[in-house]
């Protein structure tokens, strides 16, 4: 009877055995594959991948095209519109005929400017040649230009000594322009005295100022005073182109107005002579000197400064006294 192998022995034995530890096939008996039997993988298309290819590969390009049309072409358009000759040109010709039709404007303007002054100057010379032929004038006669065109005599400004003196002082006024020295204190002294107007100073000339009690003279005794001193001193037959006229020939006149043309009512007085009389609170008296095409300048007594009236509102203070004014000329030739 044979032994039995030791412990050790059996168990390689069992191992070298065992079934679960078979080589593989592949691998030779060292446990190494086998180069000759060494499979490679494949790969399977079919139609659907190579459309699906495709399409990722055709997006992709597309992406690359409207990136490079979003930033590429407004660059290159701004260059081209900036570099382009043509729209250069186009914009030049907006510009010039903008600029032709603002110098086309501008000549019109300056035309019509053109034939104002050409009829402001045709008046001028009116005006001289008609003083060509006037009567001789005292030296201190002069002309002036102002703006807008005005004929202006270089009479004299004196501002009144007492509240009511007005007439006086604007009788001055006219007096010494034509070189007669006579002041307002020697007109007043040589009026009358007397309730109607028409016939003297009526109140005291030292009163309050706007009443009717204490009130002024009229043209009538006025007038017997400067023709007394030697001037010329007829009544006003017209009314404002009647004035002009008479500016126009060098003379000055003495109007009957209110106060800075203030709208009043005029009221009728019973005088002690019997007489219905027209009066009007803030009864005045100016020179007027010149004329321009709206208005007359005067000088005002009361400031003692050359004011201009415009004619609707000088038109409307004269008619509240009947269009009272006198007319002083030069005195008379030996």
């Amino acid at each position: 009877m044979s032994k039995a192998p030791p412990a050790r022995q059996r168990k390689m034995l069992s191992h070298s055995i065992d079934p679960r530890r078979r080589p593989h096939p592949a691998q030779s008996q060292s446990g190494r594959p086998s180069p000759s039997k060494t499979e490679l993988p494949t790969i399977k298309l079919d139609a659907i991948s190579i459309a699906f290819a495709s399409l990722f590969v055709v997006g992709l390009i597309g992406l690359g095209l409207g990136i490079w049309l979003i930033y590429a072409l407004p660059r290159q358009g701004k260059a081209t519109v900036r570099q382009s000759p043509d729209s250069t040109s186009s914009l030049r010709a907006v510009y010039a005929e903008q600029t032709r039709e603002a110098q086309n404007a501008e000549i019109s303007r300056l035309r019509e400017e053109l034939g104002s002054a050409r009829q402001e100057l045709a008046t001028v010379a009116n005006a001289r040649s008609v003083a060509a032929i006037m009567p001789a004038q005292p030296a201190n006669a002069t002309i002036l230009d102002r703006p807008p065109l005005a004929l202006i005599l270089d009479a004299p400004v004196y501002k009144q000594a007492h509240s009511l003196s007005c007439e006086s002082s604007a009788a001055a006024m006219a007096a010494n322009y034509f070189g007669v020295g006579i002041g307002e204190e020697a007109i007043l002294a040589a009026l009358p005295r007397h309730d109607n107007p028409h016939h003297g100073f009526r109140g005291n000339v030292d009163g309050p100022y706007g009443g009717t009690t204490d009130y002024g003279v009229y043209a009538e005794p006025m007038r017997q005073v400067l023709v007394r001193w030697g001037l010329r001193a007829d009544h006003l037959t017209g009314g404002i182109d009647e004035i002009r006229a008479h500016v126009r020939q060098g003379k000055v006149v003495i109007v009957w107005i209110t106060y800075n043309l203030q709208v009043q009512s005029p009221r009728q007085v019973t005088t002690s002579d019997g007489q219905v009389v027209t009066v009007v609170p803030y009864e005045h008296a100016v020179l007027i000197t010149g004329y321009n095409r709206n208005g007359l300048w005067v000088n005002d007594p009361f400031s003692g400064t050359q004011t201009f009236y415009p004619d609707p509102d000088f038109a409307r203070s004269f008619a509240y006294l009947g269009n009272m004014a006198l007319v002083i000329g030069p005195p008379a030739g030996p």
